[in-house]
């Protein structure tokens, strides 16, 4: 099994290894015939840069990406999207590194450019928040992040929808920093606010709304409402009967912990 594994991960490498090859040559003859500061080459370094990063060789992505920084902000201008884009490529690399101050730095002046030359609620503004947020998150700056977070998910839900996956994905990050933190009340309040609106786009008895409810349920508990816990999964053992049969496996689960207490 060992060997297959190891196997497995000498064949990706090999991959890369051969990608990275062809794009190094590919990037040699785009230079030669277009130049060192067309957008063509700027583009096959970035992708170069990517490449070296996703096979773990961060250190050369890392060198090509400070280069590109500042050959981007030459020519195609410090405000410019594209330089904006460089920039926060070059943090990612850094957190890789394990150079955490240095990357929070970029992402910080890269919000706060995104902010000014963007505007507030641009969604590659929203997105450079959103990375803000897991670094500082990362960082152990927990307040910090989670007021970002609540911000990001107030511009996710306005701008693309509260149902689109990238707003479901800062719901859920933000849930997550409300209960790492003890917030037991606000982070109960959006899985009930969850369910109302799965309630209302799903009906009480789709499957989505229905785990939505079992989650619900093992917050109050945790959070020390036994009462609601206990009303909520008499609820819930019922419906799963009505919905799944009395020996679905998520009926006798639910049926378990209501035993349980």
């Amino acid at each position: 099994m060992s060997e297959e594994w190891g196997a497995s991960r000498e064949e990706q490498q090999e991959k890369f290894d051969d990608a990275i090859t062809q794009q190094q040559s590919d990037l040699a003859e785009t230079e030669r015939r277009r130049g060192s500061d067309d957008p063509a080459t700027l583009k096959a370094r970035v992708e170069l840069a990517f490449s070296y990063w996703s096979a773990g060789r961060t250190e050369e992505a890392i060198g090509i990406e400070e280069s590109l920084v500042v050959d981007s902000e030459r020519i195609l201008g410090a405000d410019h999207p594209g330089t904006l884009t460089a920039r926060s490529n070059l943090a990612s690399s850094y957190w890789s590194a394990g150079r955490n101050d240095d990357a929070i730095s970029i992402e910080e002046g890269v919000l706060a450019d995104s902010e000014r030359v963007l505007g507030t609620g641009d969604i590659g503004t929203i997105t450079a928040r959103a990375n803000l947020a897991f670094s500082y998150s990362s960082a152990g700056r927990t307040s910090e992040a989670i007021e970002i977070q609540e911000r990001v998910l107030a511009d996710r839900e306005r701008v693309l929808g509260p149902d689109a996956p990238d707003t479901i994905e800062a719901r859920e990050k933000l849930l997550n920093a409300y209960w790492s933190v003890e917030r037991h009340d606000d982070a109960i309040a959006m899985q009930e606010s969850m369910v109302a609106r799965s309630v209302q786009a799903l009906g009480e008895e789709d499957l989505e709304t229905l785990n939505l409810r079992a989650n619900l349920a093992s917050s109050y508990r945790q959070a020390g409402r036994t009462q609601q816990a206990t009303e909520l999964q008499r609820l819930l053992v019922a419906d799963f009967e009505r919905i799944l049969g009395a020996d679905h496996p998520a009926t006798k689960g639910a049926k378990r912990i209501l035993e349980l207490g």
